[in-house]
């Protein structure tokens, strides 16, 4: 066993709003003693000077993307939908050592401020791939973080998703992006099954999930088809859920109704899922 003592920080209590100078022992990686100043701890104890730090516990980025952080400074200011009609090229033709190190740059970066878990919706092109989600784990693993790795997937482009795009565009272009079409619905949903039946990661530490990117993007057979994979696989579900204007309009106009009521009459909504972003939520969607 290998003992560590951080002393002279302040140990923040969230409950009691207070953050008092004390000591922590650690004893491999079980906290074994917060004490006063100056507590006892054994004599081959590492022993790290904390002063003027504040000790919390670890904090969770309840959303990221492990995939873009090779894409920093590639796009500015850019609202959601041209991010979006970027994301094949600017995430397109990783190679396995780009799609490891893209996560690692962003578990390095979690770290150094404090988060010690998160929930990754990883992006490949055109599809899931085991070896992929399995190089994004290995990347959390490696820096010692906690994550869920949920792979992004749809069955309808970005084109396709917003009603009217398509056919405003010349028909020159039309043709192009439709070279942008998405595999069908049960080619994704065969991969995600294989990536999940060969998971083989511990999943205290980095568990799967599964997050139909955003619900227009998808068809509903495709949605429920996530949500019957999640249920089998005992996952969560994580999805982008009117983060844009464009997305609540869209909303309004493919369904009727916002996009929250639809998952909600979908029967997907529940403790497992989770809505990243909810810019645009009504009150009706929260209560």
């Amino acid at each position: 066993m290998a003992f560590t003592i951080l002393r002279g920080g302040r140990v923040l209590d969230i409950a009691a709003g207070t953050a008092e100078p004390a000591d922590i022992l650690v004893e491999d990686d079980t906290i074994r003693e917060i004490g006063r100043p100056g507590c006892p701890a054994p004599a081959d104890a590492v022993e790290i000077a904390a002063a003027r730090r504040l000790l919390h516990p670890g904090l969770v980025n309840a959303h990221t993307h492990g995939h873009g952080n090779l894409a920093k400074g590639m796009g500015d200011r850019w609202p959601l939908e041209l991010l979006l009609s970027a994301a094949p090229w600017i995430t397109g033709n990783r190679t396995a050592e780009d799609k490891y190190l893209s996560t690692q740059l962003g578990a390095v970066e979690m770290v150094m401020k404090g988060c010690t878990a998160c929930y990754d919706l990883s992006f490949e092109w055109p599809l899931p791939t085991a070896e992929g989600l399995a190089l994004a784990g290995r990347a959390y693993a490696d820096v010692g973080m906690r994550a869920v790795i949920a792979p992004m997937v749809a069955d309808r482009s970005f084109y396709e998703a917003i009603p009217g795009l398509m056919d405003a565009l010349p028909r020159p272009l039309q043709n192009r992006v439709a070279e942008l079409r998405l595999p069908p619905a049960e080619a994704t949903l065969a991969a995600i099954r294989e990536a999940l039946r060969g998971w083989s990661f511990d999943r205290d530490q980095v568990r799967p999930a599964v997050a139909p990117t955003i619900p227009h993007h998808c068809s509903d057979a495709f949605i429920l088809g996530c949500a019957d994979l999640a249920r089998d696989f005992g996952l969560g579900v994580h999805s982008h859920v009117a983060e844009s204007k464009v997305q609540a309009v869209t909303g309004i106009r493919l369904y009727g109704r916002t996009q929250t009521a639809h998952l909600d009459r979908l029967g997907v909504l529940g403790p497992h899922f989770t809505i990243a972003h909810g810019v645009w939520l009504d009150e009706d969607d929260m209560f």
